[in-house]
């Protein structure tokens, strides 16, 4: 298992198994603090094969190389985080995912997930990806007839690979929520269990620069939350935690340093949809452009 200090305790985490242990009995000093966050998202390709109407990445044919990206997570590793998202656009589109994902595995601690619409995964990439990754995330915002509305593709060409997944890879739903799928969650509940997913991850959707879930949205959101959350693995996105009233949700989740984002254009952020950054290319190290980091949000 991997150790980080954090403000909470000493925490530990299993990349295989998902296992997370917080002995918070252990009081912490700011200045032994793991330096990187938790958890890191990393933009490897802005390239995608959908045209899903709210996505907000400026989508063309740009990737990241994998020396960087490698280079990148070697990096993070070594400053304490636990574990980092590749994503994009599209990241099964990236020409070398599969070898980023090995090298990242056998030559760091970190745990990986990648963020995908799963339209692309084959019988034969995942048994390459399998062993090198922690778990997947499916994009799916609900079923029939709002997922052909949404990805404007059927969802029935999905769910044969969701089929391959069980038994080899672990994988979690991500799901959009806006006006249209925040009153259908229990469809997507029903999914969930029937193709055996082990996390169900709600983002309320974000349009030029704010949230678009009115109040009675995100009422709905919090009373459906609030009735489900003893049945099945929820989570939400970190930005979305002060629009709603559920504080079993957040236990020690209020510190900045959980999570950041690496965009295609190299700069680390807080998170996806903020444009502000600092450049990684202007840092001759790691450890001051994660100190900087830290300034920035403090």
């Amino acid at each position: 298992m991997k150790a980080r200090l954090e403000p909470q305790g000493l925490h530990y985490y299993c990349r295989k198994s998902g296992t997370h242990v917080l002995f918070d009995e252990i009081k912490t000093s700011p200045k032994n603090y793991s330096l990187a966050p938790r958890t890191v998202s990393i933009a490897i390709t802005d390239e995608c094969d959908f045209t899903c109407s709210y996505c907000y990445v400026n989508l063309q044919d740009r990737y990241l190389n994998k020396e960087e990206v490698i280079n990148f997570c070697k990096e993070l590793d070594k400053h304490g985080t636990f574990d980092i998202a590749l994503g994009g656009g599209e990241p099964t589109l990236h020409p070398d995912l599969i070898e980023i994902c090995e090298t990242i595995w056998t030559q760091t601690n970190l745990g990986i997930s990648i963020t995908t619409h799963g339209h692309n995964l084959n019988a034969d990439y995942i048994s390459r990806l399998k062993g090198f990754i922690s778990f997947i995330r499916v994009s799916i915002d609900g079923i029939e007839p709002i997922y052909s509305k949404l990805r404007k593709k059927p969802l029935d060409n999905l769910l044969p690979n969701l089929k391959m997944l069980k038994g080899n890879i672990p994988f979690g739903i991500n799901a959009v929520i806006n006006k249209l799928t925040v009153t259908k969650l229990d469809d997507l509940k029903s999914l969930f269990y029937e193709y055996d997913a082990f996390e169900l991850l709600l983002l309320p959707m974000w349009h030029k620069g704010k949230f678009v879930l009115a109040e009675d949205d995100w009422l709905i959101l919090n009373d459906w939350i609030k009735k489900n959350h003893s049945l099945l693995p929820i989570r939400v996105s970190s930005e979305a935690k002060k629009y709603l009233k559920l504080p079993y949700l957040f236990d020690s989740e209020d510190w900045y340093n959980d999570y950041g984002f690496i965009g295609i254009d190299k700069t680390l952020r807080k998170n996806s949809f903020t444009r502000d950054g600092l450049d990684i290319k202007k840092y001759d190290t790691f450890s001051n452009l994660l100190s900087d980091w830290r300034d920035s949000l403090a």
